[in-house]
């Protein structure tokens, strides 16, 4: 299940950690599995994998061809600062981009949900009191901006992290597609289910004309003793609200920080920038088995290409800076193509 909370570099780095036990968890339970199958193939119900298994004359062949190693990955200092910065980037800009409501209708906002709290423990002379104080709010935020809409209220993000190269997501799939023949379908989706590597941006938005004409009517009702009437149309009001959700794929914020970073390098150190474009391509590769390209497939590719084009360049002696801004572009627009699907 999953569970929402508001970003930090904490948590992200408790983030990174939970998911490096849970791999550490699974291999642990594979390696039983896998033993139980070494020494006794005949033990395993399907006659496919007992042949799979009869295949490999020693452990350590069998441990080889699955590519135990790979769950065994461990999360290093730099991997965590990247993970953190990228995070903390995008939801800044997120934030930034976001239209920011005059103060005096979050003042009266907050006055209408205390007079919420007032309503339902029957202190009415308060609740009409914050009724009134909301109303003024409301009159001064519209005269500043008559043309107030939607207010974003809350803003959350979740982070489902992915430790794991390309190749290990694509053995992943490999092994659980074996599964699914076999029918063995409660385990492959098990292994499955880990297959995320994304930022969920959850913004709640609150249409800002309804408050007015709410807070007016309740508080004629309430005048009129009309207690729970008056509840009603404050919570009507308050439950009309918009939830906007974006889903980015972390590699490939990730891969446009790790270019950026070669980018700084330019010439001084070309093994480094070689390697961090590598990294880049393996996190665009990603993202493309996690199914997070079919939409913007052409973006994804030219992005591949620009980042082949650029490595052969920096072998060469020709001068990279332009193809580095290019390719920092191409990043941005398929980011923002991300961003703003809702």
């Amino acid at each position: 299940m999953k569970k929402e909370f508001k970003i930090s570099l904490l948590v992200a780095s408790l983030l990174l950690t939970s998911t490096s036990l849970f791999a550490s968890a699974y291999r642990d339970s594979v390696a039983k599995k896998e033993q139980t199958a070494l020494s006794n193939p005949a033990s395993i119900n399907s006659k496919n994998a007992q042949k799979n298994v009869q295949k490999y004359t020693t452990k350590e062949d069998y441990l080889a061809k699955v590519k135990a190693g790979e769950f065994r990955k461990e999360v290093n200092k730099e991997e965590k600062a990247r993970l953190q910065r990228v995070i903390n980037g995008v939801m800044q800009s997120h934030k930034a981009a976001l239209k920011k409501a005059p103060q005096e209708f979050m003042l009266g906002l907050n006055e209408t949900i205390k007079a919420l709290q007032f309503i339902k423990a029957n202190e009415t002379t308060k609740a009409q009191d914050a009724l009134k104080k909301a109303d003024k709010d409301f009159v001064t935020a519209f005269k500043k901006e008559p043309k107030l809409n939607l207010i974003p209220v809350t803003d959350n993000a979740e982070i489902i992290s992915f430790n794991g190269s390309a190749a290990l997501i694509q053995h992943i799939k490999d092994a659980a597609v074996k599964l699914l023949e076999d029918n063995n379908t409660q385990l492959a989706i098990d292994m499955l289910v880990p297959l995320q590597d994304e930022m969920i941006i959850k913004t709640q938005y609150v249409p800002a004309y309804l408050y007015p004409k709410a807070v007016k009517e309740a508080l004629k009702e309430l005048k009129s003793g009309k207690k729970d009437a008056a509840f009603s149309t404050i919570i009507t009001a308050l439950d009309a609200s918009q939830l906007n959700t974006v889903i980015i794929p972390i590699p490939l914020i990730s891969a446009q920080d790790m270019v950026l970073e070669a980018s700084k390098l330019e010439k001084k150190d070309k093994t480094k920038a070689l390697k961090l474009l590598s990294m880049a391509q393996d996190e665009l590769q990603k993202a493309v088995l996690l199914g997070y390209t079919h939409e913007y497939e052409k973006s994804y590719k030219d992005i591949q290409k620009q980042i082949e084009g650029l490595k052969k360049e920096i072998k060469g002696k020709n001068i990279v800076r332009k193809l580095y801004e290019d390719l920092l572009k191409s990043f941005q627009k398929l980011e923002e193509k991300h961003q703003t699907k809702k």
